[in-house]
């Protein structure tokens, strides 16, 4: 049975009498105290209770994990022994809190009441619908429903008639406010009481029992209107989000025999990795370090971020993944908090296209254009107010310069009055200015080149997609031979790519890779061995042989030669590159045609340049209709290697030179040095140049774009090739993250002017390891010279490039070849963890993924550990391996969740242990009731808890220092006790406002970050 709405959550209760309840998950109900008789009394047995789902698996048993005093908290949670209904059956739940005073009409009570029994006293649900009023029972912490039709008659000894409906669910629409609890006096029966969600919750026993049992719980709405009309409309606003996101055009694919290639995006979807900064709970002098993991896994944890990624990167993908799984509610566990949330894309090429740079909330829903009709009446400023809207602005870059400080004040603005709302923002890595949102509590994310095994990941996504292609082919003999012959082309790319490096990275990007399976599979293996020759290839295969290949003639009874295809497609390009836009609308698509076509008298000859577009949008591949009246390339490389094209053939060199210095035309120069003879790249060069020197606030980008220009030349003189990379060297170190970036986008070819590392102090030296760290196997020398500066900054930045090299060649020519014993080491893999023993002492190890403590017990023998830091390990079950090492003084546990054997910190011997864990690590010790008195130095990570655990103090009864990490609020009241005990308070994100409970216990002794 799948359940299709919350009212699906209602079960009833039998215990000491009979009563209603609300399943929060499959096996968590929740109910009245009173049905139970006990209350929270304590050496007082109680009664199991037993609960029964409408459609689900009959009466099943419970047991009572927490009940209130009936009088004080009339509520009681209940764990079912096994799940009541499937859980992929359940509709999401919401709950908040009544906000207005003002009565809330649409809401209603369902339960089990007496009035409504049939046959032998059977059970029957009812839906009592009325009007909330907030106002009365406000004193009591109750809502009161006041019916909308006529009161029931008393049941037949007298009582109430409404005996039984104890603990159903209270609903003001879709969220869940409260449970029935009284029938109350005065009024004959035509008004309910219920005890709300906010005086329940506020119960430190049910807060503590939820989070153990479910951790991932919805944080509180504010309620102020039912608006019913909302949900019907949020379906279909799901439905379309569904339809529109969860296809993904797959680069090649409709080369094999349809003019569909659009797949369903999961089987095509590629998890990339990303790199962040490493957030530190102890708050020492630690240096924040990139720490690389799936993108996804890197999303669950940063509610506001900016991605930035090259052209081709995968950033669209992520954004229209994120959606369509976000609206279905089908996104992986570490992602669930999205699950449920109302996406809104809002795709920056269609602002400016529109000329929108800082949208109204009731605009949110219809920039993207989805096929559905315009929502009720301020509903997507209600979303944003509840927090259940995840937004996704995809391509900021894709604005104009002097649109982006606009649009960045509306974001900020926009999250500044809705706080709770997620937000991605997708940029490219150079368009804004590092920590461009970071005021906004906003973390950054760069996402990776593919690896080695990416690429290869890809080819097999790609190839798989290609053969569900065949089973589309009536002609069975004619699918299998199809699908015999992409097994065999899979194969041969896949080894093509592991022993050709050159085309390896070529396809570091989603979009090259595709080209490159596409390519692969039309030539028969010939593969392009540059980048110019990949383009052009691509072109070549999507304008010229796609109809010929398939054996289609004149399909809208045009025929364009692939320099026809190449020359009207310019037109459009440039177009698009002159106004600063990347979309366009049909009139102005022909309108450039008409222009392009004024040369092409064969072209005329064919059809009106209408036709001529219709036959671009369905035959070549590059042109598409997003929606009604925008055009665009199926991606802004296309675009921008067409247009330098253009530029190239309408000798307009200048133009773009005149133009150098704005971010939006870098790509489109740089593009053009593949289109240009010799003289022509020289002049290209020497203009970029010429520009640097004439604008100092512009020389890092223009001088990398020169460098970047001649490397891509065929032909530099000496002269030319010396003035350039002089140039870049006398600009000196990079002084900021922005300046690393311009280096590294050159690649191995930077090394050359860097400088060696005995000129520099340890700010700069830090930046330029950090940058060699970038640069792949090239490096290691340098790297190797850097690891011997006399600063351990400088050095811990050598040490962090370990996870960008081969384990065993960066640990042999680099690491054990420098002084570590006052810097710390990272590492995640198992040949990383192995190759510790080639290495000296070591001041901290900071070890990451999946490692069991035997393989801990292994990597670290033989050696002496003071500090070590475990993260991020869903294999780490016991502690074991510490006792082979007892000297460990400082100790982080952070994100091992099946972590239950913590007994061994026993035998750590330090007198002053710090120790760093979350509240996973804390719960294994707190259930083992061990007492921990050597540790004085405790950080702890509560991001899902509002409240700090009193048994702290009974397990650290020496503990002197407290360091906290926190989400939005947290309850410090229950350690006022302690005092002498002093607190650390850190949000989980920069910029996020605290709430903080208690605080006036603690004066100067409490300090929040």
């Amino acid at each position: 049975m799948r359940l299709r709405s919350v009212e699906d959550r209602l079960v009833a209760v039998l215990a000491e009498s009979q009563g209603s309840g609300v399943l929060l998950t499959p096996d968590l109900v929740l109910t009245s105290a009173h049905l139970l008789s006990v209350g929270c009394l304590p050496n007082v047995r109680r009664p199991q209770a037993v609960v029964i789902a409408p459609g689900g698996k009959g009466a099943v048993k419970c047991d009572i994990l927490w009940a209130g005093q009936p009088s004080r908290c009339d509520a009681a949670l209940l764990r079912a022994r096994h799940a009541l209904i499937p859980e992929e059956g359940l509709a999401p739940l919401r709950w908040g809190v009544v906000t207005t005073r003002q009565p809330v009409q649409d809401c209603q009570v369902l339960g089990f009441p007496q009035v409504q029994r049939y046959g032998e006293d059977e059970l029957e649900a009812v839906q009592v619908a009325g009007t909330l009023l907030p106002l009365s029972g406000l004193l009591r912490g109750r809502s009161v429903l006041r019916c909308d039709h006529h009161p029931p008659a008393p049941g037949p000894d007298g009582g109430s008639p409404w005996a039984g409906l104890s603990g159903g669910p209270l609903f003001a629409g879709p969220v869940l406010c409260g449970l029935a609890s009284s029938d109350p006096m005065g009024w004959a029966h035509s008004a309910i009481d219920a005890i709300t969600l906010t005086s329940i919750s506020a119960d430190a026993g049910f807060a503590s029992a939820l989070r153990r049992h479910w951790p991932e719980a919805p944080f509180f709405e504010e309620v102020r209107s039912s608006h019913p009309e909302d949900i019907a409309y949020e379906e279909r606003y799901a439905k379309a989000v569904k339809a529109r996101y969860s296809r993904l055009e797959i680069f090649g694919l409709d080369d094999l025999g349809s003019n569909e290639n659009s797949w369903d995006l999961d089987t095509a979807y590629l998890s990339l990795e990303a790199r962040a900064p490493r957030r530190t709970l102890d708050g020492g002098d630690q240096r924040p370090r990139p720490e690389t993991q799936r993108v996804e896994d890197l999303l669950g944890s940063r509610p506001r971020t900016v991605l930035r990624g090259e052209a081709g990167a995968g950033k669209t993908t992520l954004v229209w993944w994120l959606a369509s799984h976000a609206a279905c509610r089908t996104l992986p566990t570490k992602l669930s908090a999205l699950n449920g949330l109302i996406p809104f894309v809002v795709p920056m090429r269609s602002l400016a296209a529109q000329g929108i740079v800082t949208p109204t909330p009731d605009r949110l829903p219809t920039i993207a254009q989805l096929p559905v009709e315009d929502p009720p009446s301020g509903w997507a400023g209600r979303v944003l107010e509840s927090g259940r809207a995840l937004l996704l602005v995809d391509g900021l870059d894709e604005l104009p310069q002097p649109d982006r400080a606009p649009a960045r004040r509306w974001l900020a603005e926009l999250l500044r009055l809705h706080p709770r709302t997620r937000c991605l923002v997708t940029v490219r890595p150079l368009a804004v200015a590092d920590s461009w949102l970071e005021s906004e509590g906003f973390e950054e994310l760069l996402l990776l080149p593919m690896s080695d095994t990416d690429i290869q990941a890809f080819v097999g996504a790609w190839h798989q997609a290609a053969r569900l292609e065949c089973e589309r082919f009536t002609d069975a003999p004619h699918a299998l031979r199809q699908r015999g012959l992409l097994d065999s082309l899979e194969r041969d790319l896949t080894q093509e790519f592991e022993r050709n490096a050159t085309l390896r990275d070529l396809a570091r990007t989603p979009l090259l890779c595709a080209v490159i399976c596409a390519l692969h599979r039309r030539r028969s293996g010939l593969l392009p061995r540059t980048r110019w020759d990949l383009y052009r290839a691509a072109l070549a295969m999507l304008l010229g042989g796609r109809d010929d290949y398939r054996r289609i003639h004149k399909p809208e009874g045009i025929t364009l030669s692939v320099d026809d295809g190449q020359q009207l497609l310019q037109r459009i390009a440039v177009w698009l590159v002159r106004n600063g836009r990347v979309e366009l609308s049909r009139e102005q698509a022909v309108r450039q045609l008409e222009l392009a076509m004024g040369g092409l008298r064969h072209v005329r000859g064919q059809g009106s340049a209408d036709q001529v577009l219709t036959h671009l949008l369905n035959r070549s591949g590059l042109l598409q209709e997003r929606s009604t009246d925008v055009i665009q390339f199926i991606h802004r490389t296309f675009q921008d290697y067409l247009a330098a094209k253009e530029f190239r053939d309408n000798d307009s060199l200048d133009e773009l030179l005149g133009h150098a210095a704005e971010e939006q035309w870098q790509d489109v120069i740089q593009l053009v040095i593949g289109h240009c003879g010799r003289n022509e790249a020289q002049r290209v060069i020497s203009g970029l140049l010429t520009a640097a020197d004439a604008d100092p606030e512009a020389e890092w980008p223009l001088r990398t774009l020169a460098a970047a220009c001649a490397i891509g030349s065929a032909y530099v003189d000496d002269e030319l090739h010396d003035a350039v990379w002089n140039g870049l060297k006398a600009l000196g170190p990079p002084r900021d993250g922005r300046e690393s970036g311009f280096l590294a986008s050159l690649g191995p070819d930077v090394l050359p002017i860097l400088p060696e590392p005995e000129k520099l102090d340890a700010d700069q030296g830090d930046r330029v390891a950090r940058l060699l760290g970038s640069l792949g196997d090239s490096a290691v020398p340098l790297l190797g010279r850097y690891g011997k500066h006399s600063s351990p900054q400088v050095r811990n930045s050598v040490a962090n490039g370990w996870g960008f090299q081969h384990p065993g060649r960066y640990a042999t020519e680099v690491l054990a070849t420098m002084r570590l014993d006052d810097v710390g080491l990272h590492l995640s893999l198992p040949e990383q963890l192995s190759e510790l023993r080639r290495l000296g002492p070591i001041r901290s190890l900071y070890i990451e993924q999946r490692h069991s403590s035997a393989d801990l017990r292994r990597g670290l023998e033989g050696r002496e550990v003071r500090e070590l830091w475990l993260s991020g390990n869903s294999a780490l079950r016991d502690l074991d391996f510490l006792r082979d090492h007892p000297e460990v003084e400082h100790l982080l546990v952070i994100g091992c969740p099946r972590l239950g054997d913590t007994s061994a910190l026993s035998v750590l011997a330090s007198p002053s242990l710090r120790l760093v864990m979350d509240s996973t690590g804390l719960g294994s010790i707190v259930s083992e009731a061990e007492e921990l008195p050597r540790v004085t130095d405790l950080g702890l990570s509560l991001l899902d808890n509002p409240r700090v655990d009193e048994q702290i103090l009974r397990i650290f009864p020496n503990l002197a220092l407290l360091r906290l990490m926190v989400g939005e609020s947290l309850d410090l009241s229950p350690l006022r006790h302690a005092q002498t005990l002093r607190l650390e308070v850190a949000p989980s994100a920069p910029g996020h406002k605290l709430e903080l409970l208690g605080a006036e216990h603690f004066g100067d002794r409490l300090r929040v970050h």
